[in-house]
């Protein structure tokens, strides 16, 4: 398999502000994001890295991101660009409010861009049935909640993944209007997919991979189920990719195999892993919080050929047809449903050939770039 480059948004400050000045020069107009630098490899890749690449195509914007360490660049471009936008930056600092009055001064229309249902604390106790019992975790996420909101209030709205999303931040924060622009996929996750052979062993592998922390309420959703299917089917293993603590009743299916735990992954190394896999899982709980996230376990599954089992939430309803590209599981509906794939091969088959095509004409950057233009248009309005 081709070398692929794990973090292809590394590219030098001084290429980025080339390619911004190459923008307005096209008559283009300019979006900037700034995000934390930490998170590169998370919500920045969809919400940053792929939309500055479907920009690239445009003839309209180009989306520019720029990182907490090069907010001194930001400052001095703001005068160039049409929209500044803050992402998921978790501490709020006095220079953001410096950096808004001085967009302010030069008529830039000023965003906050969310993934998840973080701003504020009106639905915080929601986020704790999710996250964590523990009173510093719960800390962390007041303040952090805090922190969105101190920078909300000098936004003049949101973008969101999704309505539902949209619809619960405008509510909590004076009504203040959202746009969508959905989690897609990128060049560089097609490009693979293509040169990727799914290579199939004798056992049956369920795939789940939790990306963080906060889906440790989610796997209980669909765990004892699970578990049962281990039990009654030896052949049946689950793979575990991601931040999870295990219950108790894990430990003997650790000890026999069934039950295989990897770290955290680069996402061209976790596409690869959804690939080998038979089965896509994506419980979750059902809750304000969880209804806020995106679609991305399904088509990132989707561009691979993996079928998807997931939790009825907004997006996942949105996009799975029931028994067509995926199912929809509610507690107690797990267990028959995956052991229908277990025994039928060409159900999976069809299944997955149809997530796939639902993928290529939904998630794509060119399926997803009218959106993006949309939404910028919006906000700077002609």
């Amino acid at each position: 398999m081709e070398d692929t480059n794990s973090e292809p948004w590394n590219m030098p400050l001084e290429k980025r502000i080339v390619e911004l000045e190459e923008a307005k020069r096209s008559h283009k107009k300019v979006a900037v994001i700034l995000y934390p630098e930490e998170d590169k490899a998370s919500s920045f890749r969809y919400r940053g890295y792929n939309i500055y690449q479907t920009t690239k195509k445009s003839n309209k914007w180009q989306l520019i991101y720029f990182f907490l360490n090069e907010i001194d660049a930001v400052f001095k471009i703001i005068p160039e660009v049409e929209i500044l936008i803050f992402g998921r930056i978790t501490r709020w600092s006095p220079q953001f409010d410096e950096l808004a009055k001085i967009a302010r001064e030069n008529n830039v229309c000023i965003l906050q861009d969310l993934d998840d249902c973080v701003c504020g604390t009106k639905y915080i106790k929601d986020m704790f049935n999710v996250v964590s019992p523990d009173f510093i975790d719960q800390e962390y996420w007041i303040n952090t909640c805090a922190h969105y909101e101190l920078i909300s209030y000098f936004t003049d709205g949101f973008i969101v993944t999704n309505e539902y999303l949209g619809e619960k931040l405008s509510k909590a924060h004076d009504n203040k209007p959202y746009k969508v622009i959905k989690n897609f996929l990128n060049e560089e996750q097609i490009s693979l997919a293509s040169t990727i052979k799914k290579e199939k062993t004798s056992d049956f592998t369920i795939g789940y991979f939790s990306g963080s922390h906060t889906h440790l309420t989610d796997f209980e959703v669909a765990y004892p189920e699970l578990f049962q299917l281990l039990n009654d089917y030896r052949d049946i293993r689950l793979e575990i990719v991601g931040m999870l603590e295990l219950p108790k009743s894990a430990e003997k299916f650790v000890k026999n195999g069934q039950i295989i735990y990897h770290p955290m992954v680069d996402f061209l190394t976790l596409e690869k892993m959804q690939a080998s896999v038979d089965v896509n899982i994506a419980p979750l709980a059902d809750n304000i919080f969880a209804n806020c996230k995106s679609d991305l376990k399904f088509f990132e599954a989707g561009l691979v050929k993996t079928p998807t089992v997931a939790s009825p939430t907004f997006a996942f309803a949105g996009s799975i047809k029931n028994g067509e590209n995926g199912f929809l599981c509610r507690p107690g509906e797990w267990y028959e449903t995956i052991l229908k794939m277990y025994q039928d091969k060409k159900l999976r088959v069809e299944i997955a050939e149809n997530a796939y095509r639902y993928t290529i004409e939904n998630y794509t950057p060119e399926s997803n770039l009218k959106q993006i233009e949309e939404v910028y248009d919006y906000y700077v309005k002609k």
